[in-house]
């Protein structure tokens, strides 16, 4: 694998197209995220390095993997041989068959796959997932309505969709040394297996792991931790971070909650109580052609106390609804409410959490691609952005299932609101 080839990420859903292509931006390979795969069609937009939603998280097992093929098969025409399989941490979607089918479509002999995010509690132990020490299924997490789950164990979840011969490596194996961690790779090759699951609990066997990845030639999978393992695994002496302590957005910030994860909810409701924030609150039963309407009745009726405006839907009456058209027809309603108060407002920043919440968004807004930038905080992401719809100049995004109670807050801190700053 040649470094210097055009990198092609793909991801299930818009967050982790992000919060994996991110972390090449920052170290100096800078990458487009497409949040639609028809746009790879578009010349002016597939020209370097790019981080594709393959919108592929709610479709069945069978069109997933089909979906996954066509996509390489396209960069591969485009002259794109290095790729990177952004796969959820918590194994939601279809991760064996978009897996296989992805070895399948870049001719790669194995998949190296690590889900482990240590920095956000996620580990990988004896091929089970943990959050925070918990095995996954034992979590509310593992518990998501969407995507319940009976078992921790990554073989187990990637078997129930892809007959691929499964092999692990052990903390043991990343602690042997890179040498002796390529060794067991070529050897799991050698005797028939496709899906070598790799333990990690810290940074530094994700660190070794990438390096290995790429001595052994394999498909590297994995969440966003895995990809900035990669990222730094290639990073030269003179690629610096292109973080900044305290980097000023632009104001007015429109925060949007679209997702029911409880760690997303306290966010929400720390914002309320402790932010600067105008709430705005949409009744899952409004329709799209009056959600406009309510939205700015509410902001009449807070009567302008800050520019910044927090957008959230009634989730006492959404939380029993957990179809997934129903997820589908909120998160176009939020995406409604999202572009009315853009053009109302003048929003130059957008937050928003939760994956189909985004991309929702993102398309309302008339955004078609995404410029990564910088992280935030650990899975928030930056990029720069263009509409001829809206004046928004930054969004940011974050799945929802993690985060501090006070991200919110955090990012009202980094954005520069001249009608707070007058008040």
């Amino acid at each position: 694998m040649k470094q210097d080839q055009k990198l092609a990420i793909i991801a299930d859903d818009f967050t982790g197209a992000g919060d994996s292509g991110v972390h090449f931006s920052r170290l100096g390979k800078q990458i487009k995220l497409l949040l639609h795969f028809p746009s790879l069609h578009d010349e002016g937009l597939l020209e370097g390095n790019v981080s594709i939603n393959s919108e592929t998280r709610f479709l069945a097992p069978d069109a997933a993997a089909a979906t996954v093929a066509h996509v390489i098969g396209i960069c591969r025409q485009k002259g794109y041989e290095r790729f990177y399989k952004k796969i959820d941490s918590t194994m939601r979607g279809n991760p064996g068959a978009e897996i296989e089918a992805a070895l399948e479509a870049t001719g790669k002999a194995a998949a190296l796959i690590c889900t482990a995010m240590p920095e956000t509690g996620r580990t990988c132990r004896e091929g089970t997932i943990f959050l925070s020490g918990v095995p996954l299924h034992e979590t509310d997490i593992g518990k998501d309505p969407f995507h319940p789950i009976s078992t921790s164990n990554i073989a187990c979840m990637l078997g129930e969709q892809s007959r691929l011969v499964t092999a692990g490596l052990t903390i043991a194996d990343c602690e042997a040394g890179e040498e002796a961690l390529v060794s067991s790779i070529k050897a799991h090759i050698i005797a028939g297996a496709r899906l070598i699951i790799a333990d990690a609990v810290n940074e530094t066997h994700l660190a070794t792991l990438a390096r290995a990845a790429l001595q052994a030639d394999c498909l590297p999978v994995g969440a966003g931790g895995f990809a900035r393992a990669l990222a730094a695994s290639e990073a030269t002496p003179k690629s610096k971070s292109t973080r900044r302590q305290g980097t000023i957005l632009d104001g007015p910030l429109l925060a949007i909650v679209g997702s029911l994860a409880k760690p997303s909810l306290r966010q929400a409701e720390v914002a309320e109580k402790l932010g600067d924030y105008q709430s705005i609150i949409v009744p899952p039963d409004a329709k799209p052609q009056d959600v406009g309407g309510l939205c700015c009745a509410q902001l009449e009726t807070n009567g302008g106390r800050s520019g910044d405006i927090l957008l959230r839907m009634d989730n006492s009456s959404v939380a029993a609804r957990v179809s997934k058209e129903e997820g589908a027809r909120i998160a176009a309603l939020v995406g409604q409410a999202a572009l009315d108060i853009c053009q109302s407002q003048h929003c130059k920043t957008v937050f928003s959490t939760g994956g189909e919440t985004a991309i929702s968004v993102a398309s309302a807004l008339g955004i078609e691609a995404i410029d990564l930038a910088d992280e935030l905080l650990p899975g928030v992401v930056l990029g720069a952005c263009r509409s001829d719809k809206v004046d928004v100049k930054w969004f940011i995004s974050k799945a929802g299932g993690f985060g501090d109670d006070a991200v919110l807050l955090d990012i009202q801190a980094q954005t520069r609101n001249p009608i707070r700053k007058a008040q």
